[in-house]
């Protein structure tokens, strides 16, 4: 039986996948703090010098140990291992952040697999990385399908985003682009759920859906604790974001039966069809206009094939724990 490291500061993409792991592998997991993504004060500080600390002493003895060491994020644990490599193959998951802030501080020498959630992303990486030799893969396991089901379909003209209210998910710009179909299309209503860590931001999305005359009709909604739930109250999901790696917001709407309206940033056509992208404001109303003219019928009907077709896609693509394995002498 193979021996994997699993090292990751968040087990939440994978958390559905660790009771098969230890089944096919023998399976170590180190779960340690997430470091401080900027130092701002004393406290921020400590916590970096405590995480640079375990670092350098628990992850020379699983390199040693495990015949794979997988770091699910390509950040910090994955840049002091492939400088400090041991008996074991490295292998990791990159996502849009790691690509951003960490890829150009990590060996790639040492590296003998790269798997990403989006097609979009592995031409990125190789854009920015021409010369890695190791092997690359898209996967896709982030969530459990099964936890995704459908409900009874009838219009509830209730738009949804889901994600941190920040500048690159251009909830302010959805606002307007709502703004721009509100009086064609009445009944119509967005809920906008997630976190909101920028208080400025926050901010300006309020001012904005107050400036419309909105405020009956967008609603902040902060977080939401029952999230298949949220997702039968919509018609649509959508995404305005500048750049996502695979936005798990889109798959697990469209996996609950809604369907997915889009701005076309890298990799959104790998779960949005042509008719749900969007460029502009015009863009955005023309697609709302066109699919509330469609009877209930044919709204099911489309919603049922864009989800038969996204599951069978995903579910399509190579497994990690048999790449992973692949790796094992």
């Amino acid at each position: 039986m193979a021996q994997l490291a699993l090292v990751s500061d968040d087990l939440h993409f994978l958390q559905h996948l660790l009771p098969t792991w230890k089944q096919q592998f023998d399976l170590r997991v180190l779960n340690p703090p997430k470091p401080p993504p900027r130092i701002r004060g004393p406290h921020d500080l400590l916590a970096g010098l405590r995480n640079r600390r375990l670092r350098s002493r628990e992850l020379p003895p699983l390199a040693e140990w495990a015949d794979v060491v997988f770091c699910e994020w390509a950040t910090h644990y994955l840049e002091w291992l492939s400088h400090h490599p041991g008996r074991a193959k490295l292998a990791t998951r990159m996502h849009r952040y790691e690509l951003e802030r960490h890829a150009d501080r990590v060996n790639w020498d040492n590296v003998a697999l790269v798997l990403f959630v989006s097609n979009a992303m592995e031409r990125a990486f190789r854009a920015a990385v021409p010369d890695y030799g190791g092997q690359t893969a898209v996967v896709y396991e982030n969530i459990d399908f099964a936890k995704f089901s459908t409900r009874d379909r009838g219009a509830t003209h209730r738009l949804g985003m889901l994600g941190q209210v920040i500048p690159r998910k251009g909830v302010r710009e959805a606002v307007e682009f709502f703004a721009a179909v509100a009086d064609e299309l009445p009944e119509l209503s967005l809920s906008i759920a997630g976190g909101t860590p920028d208080a400025r931001y926050r901010q300006w999305v309020e001012e904005a859906i107050a400036a419309a005359g909105l405020g009956e009709r967008v609603t902040l909604e902060g977080f939401v604790p029952d999230l298949q739930a949220w997702y039968h109250s919509l018609d649509i999901i959508v995404s305005n974001s500048q750049a996502e790696g695979l936005q798990t917001s889109l798959v697990e709407g469209v996996a609950s039966g809604c369907r997915a309206l889009s701005r076309g940033w890298a990799g959104a056509e790998e779960v949005v069809p042509p008719d749900g992208l969007f460029s502009s404001a015009t863009e955005f109303r023309q697609r709302l206009v066109e699919h509330y003219a469609l009877d209930a019928e044919e709204r099911t009907r489309q919603a049922t094939g864009e989800r038969e077709a996204l599951l069978e896609r995903l579910g399509a693509r190579p497994r990690m724990a048999e790449l992973l394995a692949s790796l094992a002498p």
